[in-house]
């Protein structure tokens, strides 16, 4: 108000005066300062023969008691909100610092995926691996290695429960031992990163077109030479939106024409078929 009574000033003073947070305190204040503006303005223009002074003290008249007034505000302003609205602020300024500064000081790498733990954004669909430095995920990329049998970009998709699983790349080797090994990557991806599912290994059923059911982790056949496991489905990237695994069939029929991806704990929850003799899905 432009002329301030000593009444109003008073009326606001105990209205606000229990409100412990500063900030809320000083625009409830202004609030309430305009509404009884609001309310004089309204009085003169209704009853255009009193005054200004007349005008603002009916105002004050009309606004209610200030005490019982200032109760229910302090009530409603709890001061740990405000300091909690403060500091998740203050959380998510440093939160956008440390994503657009400190993760480029780390190179590349923390984005494009060679460690599974800082791979926060999966651009290029190719998994992530977990020794800095390594390029396991080049064996999805189509080349001039004769030992390359197939090198595939599926893009098989299915929606589960909000969240998206796809069968992104698939590769087919040929070991130096003779053997044919089948690499699959897949990624879960979802906004709501609260909800983000994480594929589990002893959940997957491998089957290929002669009937072969591939037995994964710790019913894996061993590597007679190295002594590790044939057949693994494992995390292979991880972000705040995504989780990737890759599963690799050390022991794949070379007369296989396809290969079936079932995932649930009972019927599956979704199923990936892929033809390898053609191709395509």
């Amino acid at each position: 108000m432009e002329r301030k009574n000593e009444a109003a000033v008073i009326w606001l003073d105990t209205a606000v005066g229990g409100i412990r947070f500063g900030p809320d305190r000083a625009a409830v204040r202004e609030e309430l300062e305009a509404h009884m503006e609001d309310k004089a303005a309204d009085l003169q223009r209704i009853f255009p023969d009193i005054s200004r002074e007349e005008a603002e003290e009916r105002a004050l008249g009309e606004m209610g008691d200030a005490a019982e007034i200032g109760k229910e505000l302090a009530r409603v302003h709890k001061p740990w909100l405000g300091w909690l609205w403060r500091a998740s602020g203050v959380l998510l300024a440093l939160s956008l610092v440390w994503l657009t500064a400190f993760l480029p000081l780390r190179g590349d790498d923390a984005y494009l995926g060679d460690n599974p733990f800082s791979e926060w954004w999966d651009t290029d669909g190719l998994p992530g691996t977990s020794v800095m430095g390594r390029d396991d995920d080049i064996r999805y990329l189509p080349g001039d290695d004769p030992d390359q049998l197939l090198a595939l970009e599926p893009g098989l998709r299915v929606v589960v429960n909000g969240q998206n699983i796809s069968l992104l790349r698939t590769a087919l080797w040929r070991e130096e031992d003779g053997r044919w090994t089948l690499y699959c990557y897949l990624r879960v991806d979802t906004w709501r990163f609260w909800e983000r599912g994480v594929l589990q290994e002893d959940w997957m059923t491998v089957t290929d077109s002669k009937g072969k059911v591939y037995s994964l982790g710790a019913d894996s056949p061993e590597d007679t030479e190295t002594g590790g496991l044939l057949n693994v489905m494992d995390i292979a990237g991880f972000g705040p939106f995504h989780s990737g695994c890759e599963l690799y069939l050390g022991e794949w029929d070379p007369e296989a024409d396809w290969v079936r991806l079932d995932y649930g704990p009972g019927d599956p929850v979704f199923t990936f078929t892929l033809d390898l003799e053609e191709g395509s899905a």
